[in-house]
């Protein structure tokens, strides 16, 4: 396709159907979307899985068509995971046209590239706790309030040395749940990160939470909930956090992912060395 110029991103910019343009706002936001996914988020009230799957791959296609998404050479699920294994990003012109739409004016073009696995492993994993918090919502189970990703969700703020560092969580999920609002930092682990590494984000989030600085903007400092797919791996960064101060036991709480919406509500809180959070 040829490449869209300013004038046409303009025209495409009033003509582009409203369910698109928020597809296109959420692949964005959060970077890399499956086809999947796509459907559960915009497609979930068709009766038939099978129409709204139709219907996804339709909007799909002609924003691909339109230039302004781009369907990644991997897939996800391997050949027999079909058209619901395609990953999706935004393209140069896509990102072009949100930043039109937000008033921020339209920027130059500049080239897009293909993620890493680990990259998009990590990305989509992000992406399917929003899922599973939108469709929570839409069952009546929680409120979804907020869900920031990076870098909206990362803190600038000033160590005890006093050098400029900045805390990079993977989201910021604020829910109503029953009476209460519950706010999160959220780390997705995908059992990748070794025991240095996973010492040095929890100690950034411990000093973050020192400064004071979170609780005097906002009122609260949120959790810091580490969510993984393995139980093994949630007792390892369990057994690794039970060596931390004591305010980290408080601070922190792990489990797997079917635990993401319990620890995201605050229905468990205290950190053991068996796995999860209680």
């Amino acid at each position: 396709m040829s490449r869209l110029t300013h004038s046409g991103l303009v025209r495409l910019a009033d003509r582009l159907p409203s369910i698109e343009r928020q597809i296109l706002e959420t692949v964005e936001r959060l970077r890399l979307l499956r086809a999947d996914q796509v459907r559960r988020l915009f497609f979930s009230e068709i009766e038939s899985e099978a129409g709204g799957a139709r219907l996804c791959r339709r909007a799909l296609a002609r924003l691909v068509d339109e230039g302004l998404l781009r369907r990644l050479e991997r897939r996800v699920g391997g050949t027999r995971a079909g058209s619901n294994g395609h990953l999706y990003a935004a393209t140069a012109p896509g990102k072009r046209l949100l930043a039109y739409w937000s008033g921020a004016g339209i920027a130059s073009n500049r080239g897009a590239h293909e993620p890493g696995s680990a990259f998009a492993s990590h990305t989509l994993a992000i992406a399917d706790l929003y899922v599973s918090l939108v469709e929570a919502g839409r069952s009546g189970a929680l409120e979804l309030l907020d869900f920031e990703t990076e870098p909206v969700c990362w803190r600038a703020y000033t160590t005890a040395l006093g050098a400029q560092a900045t805390l990079k969580p993977d989201a910021l999920v604020r829910l109503a749940h029953g009476d209460y609002e519950y706010v999160s930092f959220v780390e997705i682990d995908c059992g990748t990160e070794r025991r240095g590494a996973l010492l040095r984000k929890a100690h950034a989030f411990l000093a973050y939470f020192r400064t004071g600085r979170e609780q005097v903007e906002t009122g609260v400092f949120p959790r810091v909930v580490w969510i993984t797919s393995q139980t093994t791996r949630a007792q390892y960064l369990a057994a690794i956090f039970a060596g931390l101060p004591a305010e980290a036991q408080q601070l922190f709480a792990v489990g797997g992912t079917e635990e993401a919406i319990a620890l995201l509500t605050g229905s468990e809180r205290q950190l053991t060395s068996s796995g999860g959070a209680r």
